[in-house]
């Protein structure tokens, strides 16, 4: 495992309009998010046959089922027919999928049952009409789907994660704590900005700061799976939740993971459109192993969802100046934002075919 500290020169910052052009966006789902791997779920949640869970990733519908041979499988959330939705967005649990515009069946792995009102001949080849599939997997108990077949498998893409993760506890060995959803102001880059560095935590995580062993924290940047990682020591504070070795990950473009001693969480970043982001964090905790500790997990998931709060509040004001489209430019510290400039270049070249509009 190979990490290296961001160039040690000043940085430019993006320019604003990368922040909130619809026309960046658009060439992002193409060129960056159709691109990686997603976090949808948590592996509970499809565990028996017929689970599944519906999502709209950016613009596209999905949906992840447990078929009947227990094989975990992912398909576009339409229909052959006329493009309608074979479920709802949520979770669930069917036999089959019928969908909901003109009553078409199709297996759970996807094959075409019935087409009321057509002839048998008429669809002569229900293997062809079938469901459109999507890559799907998962890792640690956590669900992930790809739209890309050239896309490297989920393990290479998480690269030196897989190490790192293998330092901490599996997510098998925990209880599942639930999960909670945000949705922000903001774009998916402004919160990854933010992610990638500490520089802010003390002015806008007051708690956090407080428990926080700045002087063992290291960030570096990984590019055997192009993420910045934190490596981070905590000591008592006004967070009781937090306290032995952790070690933070914002893995490009949209995943964060936050491993501990005592617990576990991994927050997916999903970008509704140039402005919007929703976030979806899921938790794992220790009780019995932190107990013996003296470390308090029930804190944990609030004290998580306060600093979510607080970064939605920040990051939501940062994103209205950059759309207002006077904000210069500025530069990055390579001592307090290495990992910001290693995001900003991840970003730089990943839009690097985006032709400027005259």
């Amino acid at each position: 495992m190979q990490s290296f500290t961001a160039e040690l020169i000043m940085a430019t910052t993006l320019p604003h309009h990368y922040y909130h052009e619809p026309a960046v966006y658009a060439y992002e789902c193409e060129h960056i998010f159709r691109r990686h791997w997603w976090l949808v779920g948590v592996e509970s949640a499809v565990a028996e046959k017929g689970n599944y869970l519906a999502l709209n990733l950016m613009k596209w519908p999905l949906v992840v089922v447990r078929d009947q041979q227990a094989t975990l499988r992912g398909f576009y959330n339409l229909c052959r027919h006329r493009a309608g939705p074979l479920v709802l967005e949520g979770e669930g649990r069917c036999r089959d999928f019928v969908c909901r515009y003109h009553g078409w069946r199709y297996a759970c792995s996807g094959e075409l049952l019935k087409a009321p009102g057509f002839e048998k001949d008429v669809v002569a080849d229900p293997q062809a009409m079938g469901l459109l599939p999507i890559r799907v997997d998962s890792w640690n108990g956590m669900v992930f789907v790809c739209l890309d077949d050239s896309a490297p498998d989920l393990v290479t893409w998480l690269g030196d994660i897989v190490p790192v993760a293998a330092k901490f506890d599996a997510t098998s060995t925990m209880h599942y704590d639930g999960d909670v959803t945000r949705q922000a102001a903001a774009n998916w880059k402004t919160y990854g900005d933010n992610s990638c560095e500490g520089y802010h935590v003390g002015m806008v995580h007051r708690n956090l700061g407080s428990s926080m062993q700045r002087e063992s924290i290291r960030i570096d940047a990984y590019d055997n799976g192009k993420f910045v990682g934190f490596d981070v020591s905590y000591e008592p504070g006004r967070d009781q939740s937090r306290a032995g070795k952790g070690f933070w990950i914002y893995k490009f473009p949209g995943l964060l993971l936050h491993f501990a001693d005592y617990a576990f969480n991994a927050e997916t970043v999903l970008p509704l459109d140039a402005n919007t982001i929703r976030l979806r964090r899921w938790f794992w905790s220790h009780a019995e192993k932190a107990g013996a500790s003296g470390i308090d997990t029930a804190s944990i998931r609030p004290n998580s969802e306060q600093v979510i709060d607080e970064d939605i509040a920040i990051c939501e004001l940062v994103q209205r100046n950059l759309a207002s489209g006077i904000y210069p430019g500025g530069t990055l510290s390579p001592d307090r934002e290495p990992g910001t400039i290693y995001f900003q270049r991840l970003v730089r070249d990943a839009l690097s075919g985006f032709a400027e509009p005259e």
